[in-house]
Parts: structure tokens; C-alpha cells; sequence
């Protein structure tokens, strides 16, 4: 569950075409419509984030992105929305259920790491985790890694779903991006003697995750 179009696809791209690579249902939530103007005044589109989106999607392999109606920037945690998801994490029944971090410096991050808590109470979804923040993001310090997955086998998938959003693709300087976004998979690996990797923050486990 990510609260915009092309989260994910930055925090877990590479650990979501690995489970989709070995056969498990993922399901992409997207809280917000995608619809924003960035920093230099460059209007985007709902219909072109959520076009890029689906298309990442296919690359990734995942299932038909559900995407709300929420404003971008101003993503609240109500009622409404914890029902919202709730019914969907009931209709899914997830094993693992992924958002962001919750000292993830945009305000939006922040709203669905404290959506995901509320609708993972109560042990109704074993395994929770918080994909990492990025590096250019303030609050890393608070970032606690302690879940890798080698994501070697599928850091090209992960590349090409980033290159889908040809929108942000562009904004975050082409190639510049991608040079970053290997460099760090580089970086996580190192940690682990994996030669590409991706890191969460462990909210909860149990064994379920270490599968039959």
C-alpha cells in the first residue's frame, strides 16, 4: 500500500516482482489519485500517473492497481479511509502487507504508515513491514533495517517499472535516477554479501513468512 503511484515501485519494486517471479497474488493500493503540480509548477495528470502505474504494474507483475480518489498532499487518516482499506485487506486477506515508513518526512508517507497500523491491529495480518525511506529524505536516521531481500534476480524489473513513470522518470534527472536507485539496491546488498538488495523495517513477523 503506497500512498502514491510511483512509491513502491522505489521502495519494494525489486522484492515485488520476486514474489510475483515465484507465483504469490500482489496486490498494488495506491491511497491517493496522483493527480499534483511539483516544485517547478508542472501540472500531472490523475490519468498519466495512473496510466504509468498500471503499466509498472504489468512489468512488475502484479494485479490490477487499485488507486482512491485522495488528493496527493493532503492524504488524511479517517474513518472512512481505515474502512476503506479495511475491507479490502478482508476481501485479500494478505501474508504481508507493505507501506511506508512512518518517520518518512512527507506528510503523505507518514498518513499511510498510520493507516497501515490500524488495519493491521490485531495480528489480522501476520507479517507487516515498512519499506525504506529514501536517501535524499531527512528522517532516514530513524530508519531501523532489519529485513533483506536479495532482489539480484530482479533489479532490472525493478529499473524498468521505474522507468515506466516516464513522468517522475524525468523529473528526478533520466538516467540519474536510475544510476541512484542501483546504487542504492548496491548499498543494501553490501550489508548482506548480496549483490543487489532491498530493505524494510520489521513491524511484525511470524514464520508464516518464511513460507512451507
Amino acid at each position: 500500500m503506497s500512498a502514491h503511484p510511483d512509491d513502491m515501485e522505489f521502495e519494494a519494486g525489486g522484492t515485488i516482482a520476486k514474489f510475483t517471479k515465484r507465483g504469490y497474488k500482489v496486490h498494488l493500493l495506491v491511497l491517493t489519485n496522483g493527480k499534483y503540480m511539483d516544485m517547478s509548477g508542472k501540472e500531472h495528470s490523475r490519468v498519466d500517473l495512473q496510466t504509468e502505474g498500471r503499466r509498472a504494474a504489468e512489468i512488475l507483475g502484479t494485479e490490477e492497481p487499485i488507486f482512491f480518489d485522495n488528493p496527493v498532499t493532503n492524504l488524511r487518516v479517517t474513518g472512512e479511509i481505515v474502512t476503506q482499506v479495511d475491507n479490502i485487506v478482508d476481501e485479500i486477506k494478505p501474508d504481508i502487507f507493505i507501506s511506508h515508513h512512518p518517520f518518512d518526512s512527507h506528510q503523505d508517507h507518514k498518513a499511510a504508515a498510520e493507516i497501515m497500523f490500524a488495519v493491521c491491529r490485531q495480528g489480522r495480518v501476520k507479517n507487516v513491514l515498512s519499506g525504506s525511506t529514501l536517501p535524499y529524505r531527512p528522517n532516514i536516521f530513524a530508519y531501523r533495517p532489519q529485513f533483506f531481500v536479495d532482489i539480484s534476480e530482479t533489479i532490472d524489473t525493478k529499473i524498468e517499472s521505474i522507468r515506466a513513470y516516464k513522468s517522475q522518470y524525468e523529473k528526478f534527472g533520466g538516467e540519474k535516477l536510475i544510476e541512484r536507485m542501483i546504487d542504492m539496491a548496491k548499498t543494501q546488498g553490501w550489508a548482506m554479501g548480496y549483490e543487489y538488495a532491498e530493505s524494510f523495517e520489521v513491524i511484525r513477523m511470524d514464520e508464516s513468512i518464511l513460507g512451507d
